[in-house]
Parts: structure tokens; C-alpha cells; sequence
């Protein structure tokens, strides 16, 4: 029993050695420990400014795709979205004087998402349209690829020269060109053909940019899968014809139908019923009820212009 409460009291004096060197070791060297962890904090913090920094803001990705596949000179994100909070307060400013001011929210908001949903018929447009040029562009692309040996870069150039009656597509490969040629990074060749792809918006598109991507980087031979997306690409055409030439009265009926039939509601009103233009003018423009019924006529218009452009002007796709 001594022994063991020997050996217990050696055991805390040891302890208790330890415990004060330890605290000797600290006290010491407390500056030097206090910088590196403040560094280490620091970095860390930095590291995640540059993290946040670099993941893309989703709507201002999805506005500058946007801008860039429907503008010659594309207005910046926070441009465009200035000129729609613009345009609310105007379209609201001048709806408050006939109507209430939660109306007047919706149609300020209504008005104010019209040029969004313009741009969006206008890409819908320029993608049905470059769709129909991925016949042409994939043959001659082919073509000129067995020429050039294998060689993408020298094929798209020859392709750009030789190739006419493709604006979409040949803007949007000139643009990818330009990148892969200015560039080794492989994350810019990957949005160069993410940005190619979104511009034409079918499946045909992101497959034909994934090989030129293929070929660019890893120099392989696409050639067979580029035959495949041509074959599957004449059977999409037999099918898209015939679904044109049956949709395309329902174009028609929107497009002229409806402002036809504003047009002779008013010659209706001046000319049977004996009505003044001024006085139609305000009944239209400077009533609530007049107002607010013009204002939901004229944006269903335009709905119904984005549903037939969705529905019946389909992309050629497989």
C-alpha cells in the first residue's frame, strides 16, 4: 500500500512538471502562436471571399446568356435590370392615376416583364432558326474535318469561309472559334461550348459542341460521332415539316387575328355606333375600366405569342 501511494504521488508531481512546462512553452511562444493562428484565420476568410467571389450569380448568368444570344451589342446584367426597374416606375407613376395602387403594381409589373419576354421570343426565334441550319452546318463541318485531317481548328475556319446561309450558327461558331483559339484553359474552352450550345438550345447543339469540345482539347477523332448527329438530324427535318405545315394556322390567327380585331372595334364604334375618336381615346386610355382591360388584352397578346412560339415553332431536334 506505500508503495502505491508512492507511486501515485510521483505520478502527479509529473504530472504537475509536465503541466508547467507546458505552460512555460506557451507563455513563450504566445505571440508566435497567436499570429499563426490569426493568419491561419485570415487566409481562411479570404479563401472564402474568393470561393463566393467566384460562384456565378444565377440570374445575372442566366441574364448575360441571355443578352448575348439576343443582342448584337448586348446591354451588361445590372443594365438590363435598371431599365426594367425603370420602366416599373413609370408604367406604375402613370397607371396610378386611374387605378388603384395594388393594380397598379400588377400592371407595372406586368409591363415591366415585357421586355424580358421579348428577348425570350427572340431567342426562341434565333434557336428555331439555327436549329434549322444544323443540317447544312454539320455536313460541311464534317466535310471540311476529313479535308483538315482530323484538324478542328483548320475545319471550323474552312467551315466559316466556305459555309453560306447560316447567320446563327455561323456567328456562334466564329465566337467559339475565337475562344478556343485564345485560350488553353479548359474551364473557358467548356464555357466557350456551354455558351455555342446555349445559343442554338437543342440536344443536337450541346452534342455537336461537346465533340468540337473533345476534339479541341484531346485532339480525337470525332468524326463518326459527328456522322451520327448528321443522320439523326435529316430524319428530325421529314418530321419538323410536317408539323409546320399543320401548326401554321394558329400562328396566323394570333398574329393578325387579334390586332385586326382591335383595329375594327374602333372603326365599329366611330362609324356604327356614332362615336367621336376622342371620345373612344378616353373611354380606352383615361378610364380604370378601359385602361385595365387594354392593359391585360395587350400583355395576353404577347403571352400568347410566347405559347405558339413555344408550342408550334418548335426547334429541329431529336
Amino acid at each position: 500500500m506505500p508503495r502505491l501511494d508512492s507511486y501515485a504521488l510521483i505520478s502527479m508531481i509529473s504530472a504537475a512538471i509536465y503541466l508547467l512546462l507546458l505552460a512555460g512553452i506557451l507563455l513563450v511562444a504566445r505571440g508566435r502562436i497567436a499570429g499563426f493562428v490569426s493568419a491561419r484565420w485570415r487566409r481562411r476568410r479570404l479563401d472564402t471571399s474568393r470561393r463566393r467571389a467566384a460562384e456565378p450569380n444565377i440570374l445575372f448568368l442566366h441574364l448575360s446568356g441571355l443578352l448575348s444570344a439576343t443582342m448584337k451589342k448586348p446591354l451588361s446584367p445590372t443594365g438590363f435590370l435598371t431599365l426594367i426597374i425603370a420602366m416599373y416606375f413609370i408604367v406604375f407613376t402613370a397607371s396610378a392615376t386611374n387605378l388603384p395602387p395594388s393594380v397598379s403594381c400588377a400592371v407595372a409589373a406586368a409591363f415591366s416583364a415585357l421586355p424580358y419576354l421579348f428577348l425570350r421570343v427572340r431567342l426562341e426565334r434565333i434557336r428555331t432558326r439555327g436549329s434549322y441550319e444544323g443540317e447544312s452546318l454539320v455536313s460541311a463541318l464534317l466535310t471540311q474535318y476529313w479535308i483538315a485531317g482530323g484538324n478542328i481548328f483548320a475545319a471550323i475556319e474552312n467551315t466559316l469561309e466556305t459555309t453560306g446561309g447560316i447567320p446563327v450558327t455561323r456567328r456562334l461558331l466564329s465566337t467559339l472559334l475565337i475562344e478556343l483559339r485564345s485560350t488553353g484553359s479548359l474551364e473557358r474552352i467548356q464555357k466557350a461550348a456551354d455558351a455555342f450550345a446555349y445559343g442554338i438550345g437543342t440536344n443536337w447543339g450541346r452534342m455537336f459542341a461537346y465533340n468540337i469540345r473533345i476534339a479541341a482539347v484531346s485532339g480525337c477523332d470525332v468524326s463518326l460521332a459527328i456522322e451520327d448527329i448528321l443522320s439523326q438530324l435529316r430524319e428530325a427535318r421529314a418530321l419538323a415539316e410536317e408539323r409546320k405545315r399543320i401548326n401554321g394556322e394558329s400562328v396566323r390567327l394570333v398574329v393578325f387575328l387579334i390586332p385586326l380585331s382591335y383595329i375594327g372595334s374602333f372603326f365599329v364604334a366611330v362609324a356604327l355606333l356614332g362615336m367621336s375618336p376622342a371620345r373612344f381615346l378616353r373611354n380606352q386610355f383615361a378610364t380604370a375600366e378601359g385602361f385595365g382591360f387594354f392593359v391585360a388584352a395587350v400583355f395576353l397578346f404577347f403571352m400568347n405569342l410566347v405559347l405558339i412560339e413555344v408550342v408550334t415553332n418548335r426547334k429541329l431536334d431529336f
